[in-house]
């Protein structure tokens, strides 16, 4: 479980499961793996990344190595999906396709308990991008991923790389 200072700092694993979260419950009754939900993550936060002219605004800010965030949030986005099982918001699927991720009954009651800005842009942009990406395969999305990633600040992959960083 996280500490408290893990629980209210910038993309902390309450924070990105809370936006994995909004995810699921707009993909409704589709489960969505690890992966996608990673790569859904990050796309909604920086939707103007996607170079699309009806795109959204970004929510977060055009930060120098933001496509880092990518590789890193890996833990955060488990521990976060962790925390959203443990409350009953989430459901894990096991099937012959591996882990994957769905809305619960719980799901949509509790994010219409959200009223701030932020979470209506967070909404916004997230159905948005599952629109987007919803007919792109694992692979067509990942080849996207890769495609761009160099043009959203991704000097950090190389430096990721030469540490060990990468699996």
């Amino acid at each position: 479980m996280p500490n408290n200072t893990e629980l209210i700092g910038f993309n902390s694993s309450f924070e990105v499961g809370l936006r994995a979260l909004v995810i699921l419950g707009i993909a409704s009754s589709k489960n969505l793996d690890l992966q996608r939900l990673i790569y859904y993550d990050y796309l909604v936060i920086h939707s103007s990344d996607i170079g699309e002219i009806h795109s959204p605004q970004s929510i977060h800010p055009d930060t120098p190595h933001r496509s880092g965030g990518i590789i890193v949030r890996r833990k955060a986005m488990q521990e976060g999906l962790e925390l959203m099982y443990s409350k009953s918001l989430i459901n894990i699927v096991y099937d012959e396709n591996g882990i994957s991720y769905s809305a619960s009954e719980l799901t949509i009651p509790f994010l219409n308990l959200l009223e701030s800005s932020y979470s209506k842009r967070l909404y916004d942009n997230a159905e948005w991008v599952l629109n987007y990406f919803s007919k792109f395969s694992d692979e067509e999305l990942r080849a996207f991923i890769e495609k761009n990633i160099n043009k959203w600040g991704g000097e950090f992959m190389y430096e990721a790389y030469v540490r060990g960083g990468i699996e």
